[in-house]
């Protein structure tokens, strides 16, 4: 089998991406996030600006001791705010705040921008096609984090 390097590229893409939308961002007067916390917002303002932290760290694949961190920063800059969940006392959701979902204008004027730049010389077919192959990936690595546990007990039981 040929050796692959898809993972190293969307690691190396993903870094570069980063590095650019914090450049990008520090440059927005209006902005009241930083890059990092982006990926979180942005996770809101797909979801009806309601998320858990297991939500969120599945959506920006970010470890629970740095999204925790993140998310006690956001609620102070009045973005995020938590709430116990009305169902399960033990859990609880995080809601946008009126001035976190101000702050979506902004990620769209930066993400516009990185897109110009990311796309830069692609057609409307191998930017749809691109897409497409990398939510399959993610797709399939959220598929294999799911299934570690059930991996971790069944290799356990083997002698």
């Amino acid at each position: 089998m040929k050796k692959t390097k898809g993972g190293y590229q969307a690691t190396h893409l993903s870094l570069l991406n980063g590095r650019l939308f914090h450049q990008l961002i520090s440059r927005e007067a209006d902005a009241l996030y930083s890059g990092e916390q982006g990926k979180i917002l942005y996770s809101f303002w797909l979801n009806d600006g309601i998320r858990t932290a297991t939500d969120i760290a599945i959506d920006t694949g970010l470890a629970n001791n740095t999204l925790t961190s993140m998310l006690k920063r956001l609620e102070e800059q009045g973005l995020i705010v938590s709430k116990l969940c009305p169902n399960d006392k033990r859990k609880k959701h995080w809601h946008l705040t009126e001035k976190g979902w101000e702050q979506e204008a902004v990620g769209n004027r930066v993400g516009k921008h990185l897109a110009d730049i990311f796309y830069d010389g692609f057609s409307s077919e191998e930017m749809e096609a691109f897409e497409d192959y990398q939510e399959r990936i993610l797709s399939n690595l959220r598929r294999g984090l799911l299934n570690k546990h059930l991996d971790d007990k069944e290799t356990a039981h083997v002698d």
